[in-house]
């Protein structure tokens, strides 16, 4: 689903990752990240796509640097962030960008 964003600015945090094996803990600790994400100040809303090969792409949208920092230092997040790295990920990337214009299409 196409995330529900403000006029700009506001931030996106780009997070792409190549997952390793099926880990089911994985979608109980993703779904867990989103509930936890929805109720952070400054969350905005989020994207998410996930390939059959592994490879996946999620976004997320927040107000300010300020509340993407303290998403990122969440002690939960910071947690399952650290067993991301150990047990589900080959491999990963975060960006942290700032939208100044945003445009769509809807039929």
């Amino acid at each position: 689903m196409i995330g529900q964003t403000p006029a700009p600015p506001y931030y996106a945090v780009i997070f792409s990752s190549q997952r390793r094996e099926f880990d089911a803990d994985y979608e109980i600790a993703a779904t867990r990240m989103l509930e936890l994400a929805q109720q952070q100040p400054g969350f905005l809303g989020v994207e998410s796509a996930r390939g059959e090969d592994g490879f996946g792409i999620t976004v997320s949208y927040w107000a300010s640097e300020a509340a993407i920092l303290a998403w990122k230092q969440h002690a939960e997040h910071s947690a399952t962030r650290e067993r991301g790295r150990r047990d589900w990920y080959a491999s990963f990337d975060t960006r942290v960008c700032k939208v100044e214009r945003a445009y769509g299409f809807e039929r």
